[in-house]
């Protein structure tokens, strides 16, 4: 995770044409990593989807951070991404009470997998629709 973060100041695109089209590509990439570890018997196909996922998503976290900075004065760095993180944390909890707490739905594992990457599925579906109308627009 941390060498494909890393990577990513290497690459040169035009990240306000591409960014939130990385984005969508590295959802729907975190979504298959997690349905496949929901539909796999095979312990190490897990595995690798577990590697897999959280390596597309340490990605995704700094390509998300990236395109919040570009548009940032140094200023508002410590005041948006901690309240980025706050939401995010706030998103997080809602997210796991209602999915896994007892006093929630106290889904089983199966079934949390398949919330979580129809969740990163969503995700993806946004970002892609908004970078196909950027993209479009652009031209």
């Amino acid at each position: 995770g941390s060498a494909t973060a890393i990577a990513v100041g290497y690459v040169k695109l035009n990240w306000d044409l591409s960014g939130e089209l990385a984005l969508g590509i590295f959802s729907a990439l975190d979504a298959g990593c997690l349905f496949l570890m929901r539909f796999s018997d095979n312990i190490w196909a897990s595995y690798a989807g577990y590697l897999a996922f959280k390596a597309c998503y340490m990605l995704l976290i700094t390509i998300a951070t990236f395109q919040i900075a570009i548009n940032l004065s140094m200023e508002r760095y410590a005041l948006m991404f901690g309240f980025n993180n706050f939401i995010a944390l706030v998103i997080q909890t809602i997210l796991t009470v209602v999915v896994v707490d007892s006093t929630g739905l106290n889904l089983d594992i199966s079934t949390q997998f398949l919330i979580y990457s129809s969740y990163f599925a969503c995700i993806a579906g946004i970002f892609l629709l908004r970078s196909v109308y950027t993209i479009v627009s652009i031209k």
